[in-house]
């Protein structure tokens, strides 16, 4: 009997310790990543975007690290470069006339002044378009007269544009410089393609670049290219026409080519299309002046330039649509600016937290003796930014941590962060601006199954996922009801094997 009770006991404590050393199932809650990030939404003039994030989710605690920051800058993009100062290039034509010289400088001077008032780090340059010489005239039966300073036989070279004024934050400057430009009222062929080069060659290294044309027309010359043409003979075109396309051709190809060369020296460009899309020449004879040819060169404007909604490079706008001073002082004004940025100031956001985060969570801020951030009151924290330059960023961290590991309502239900996050400022027009943002990082708890052992070892456990919040209750409470099981069989099992011997 008693080596009977020995094997029993034996077989039980074997069972225990089976029991004691295997791997039960306990049940954990563990917080998830939905939505890491808000959706980037940019302010207002896409002058700078507010980011709201998950940091991290902690181990064990129940903690989510956040980071809101607001970025005063046009994108998102890491890579993209951003300078601190900004040059400008404005082309006029030198051969304008005086009423249109003053109206040039008027619309040039509101400009400057408002990109000054903005961003003082900004200079304004102004490029005289120009090329060969026009001498021609008319006698009274309407033939061409060549004077001798005539050079429509003259190819066009790289240096046909002029520095009318260096780049300059004087606002004088620029507008007696486009006043008194070409005293002597010399008309010229415009070589577009050579003032497009010399603005390429003109700019600082590590500056915001932005080239803007207030020529309206299709250019006469280009370099290499003359205005005269030849045909018949040795030359390779038969008729007047076909020497004239063929010259179109070449003008369009080596101007078009110098244009998309700015996108590659990463300089903006913004460009007017002509008032009238037709094109229309007269062609007179170079011996005797009479018109030999009218030339329809329509199809050349916009091979060349391209169009309002699918120009050839950068932003366009035409004259057709709006005055030159609507073009100039608003429209450009605002491309302008989108590219030189400013500053932001007055800056006040206001996150509003979820109910569900203010119900169940704890939020803290990290300490930052730089940024003005009051109390949480009535579900959202008041964050004022006095100023903000252009490029720069503002940020706080702050923490959200669950006051109950065990609030079964939020098993599997979607926790955003934030109900919306307004954002108001003063922009560089001094106006204030408010932009709302509705979207909002989003976290779940979640229970999860995990395999807990009892095995004492000296190896951390890294079997844990991030955040995930153990309950070790379950575990001791499994081994407990097991253990009590097994000592009321081994006692059973004594008591039967006794009444046993007794019968």
């Amino acid at each position: 009997m008693k080596s009977k009770v020995v094997l029993a006991i034996t077989i039980i404590l074997v069972l225990i310790g089976i029991l004691s050393t295997s791997s039960l199932a306990s049940t954990t809650y563990q917080l998830t990543i939905v939505k890491k990030q808000a959706d980037i939404q940019y302010l207002e003039e896409k002058r700078g975007y507010l980011e709201n994030s998950i940091t991290s989710i902690e181990e064990t605690t129940g903690k989510v690290n956040m980071t809101m920051a607001l970025h005063n800058k046009k994108n998102t993009q890491e890579e993209e470069l951003t300078y601190e100062n900004t040059e400008i290039f404005i082309m006029v034509p030198v051969s304008a006339s005086q009423e249109k010289k003053n109206e040039y400088s008027t619309y040039v001077e509101t400009l400057a002044n408002k990109i000054f008032k903005a961003n003082n780090k900004t200079k304004i340059g102004i490029i005289g378009l120009k090329g060969t010489i026009i001498d021609m005239s008319f006698d009274e039966e309407g033939n061409a007269i060549w004077g001798d300073n005539h050079q429509g036989d003259v190819e066009g070279t790289a240096n046909d544009g002029e520095i009318v004024v260096n780049l300059t934050n004087q606002v004088s400057a620029l507008t007696s410089g486009i006043k008194n430009m070409n005293p002597e009222q010399t008309k010229y062929y415009i070589n577009l393609q050579a003032a497009i080069r010399l603005a390429k060659n003109s700019y600082s290294e590590n500056v915001n670049k932005i080239l803007i044309s207030l020529y309206d027309n299709v250019p006469s010359i280009a370099i290499g290219v003359e205005n005269q043409v030849s045909y018949g003979g040795v030359t390779p075109y038969d008729t007047l026409e076909e020497a004239v396309v063929a010259k179109h051709e070449k003008i369009v190809s080596y101007t078009k080519s110098e244009i998309l060369s700015l996108q590659e020296e990463n300089i903006d460009f913004i460009l007017l299309r002509p008032e009238d899309t037709s094109f229309d020449q007269d062609w007179y004879d170079k011996e005797s002046g009479q018109l030999n040819y009218e030339f329809d060169g329509s199809p050349y404007v916009q091979e060349l330039y391209g169009t309002l909604e699918n120009p050839t490079y950068g932003k366009m706008y035409s004259l057709d649509n709006n005055s030159l001073e609507t073009i100039v002082t608003e429209y450009i004004y605002q491309d302008v600016m989108e590219e030189v940025g400013t500053s932001l100031t007055s800056v006040m956001i206001k996150p509003y937290f979820s109910q569900r985060i203010l119900d169940n969570f704890d939020i803290s801020f990290e300490e930052n003796t730089n940024i003005d951030i009051t109390t949480l009151d009535n579900g959202y924290i008041t964050w004022n930014i006095d100023k903000l330059e252009n490029g720069e960023s503002s940020e706080v961290h702050y923490t959200l941590t669950m006051k109950n590991r065990e609030k079964s309502e939020l098993l599997n239900q979607e926790i955003p962060i934030t109900e919306k996050v307004e954002v108001s400022y003063v922009n560089y027009e001094e106006t204030q601006k408010n932009t709302t943002v509705t979207t909002s990082p989003i976290i779940k708890l979640i229970e999860k199954e995990e395999e807990n052992s009892n095995q004492n070892t000296d190896t951390p456990d890294d079997t844990v996922a991030p955040g995930t919040i153990p309950q070790a209750g379950v575990t001791i409470t499994t081994w407990l009801v097991i253990s009590s099981i097994l000592v009321i069989a081994i006692v059973g099992y004594i008591k039967f094997i006794k009444m046993k011997d007794v019968k």
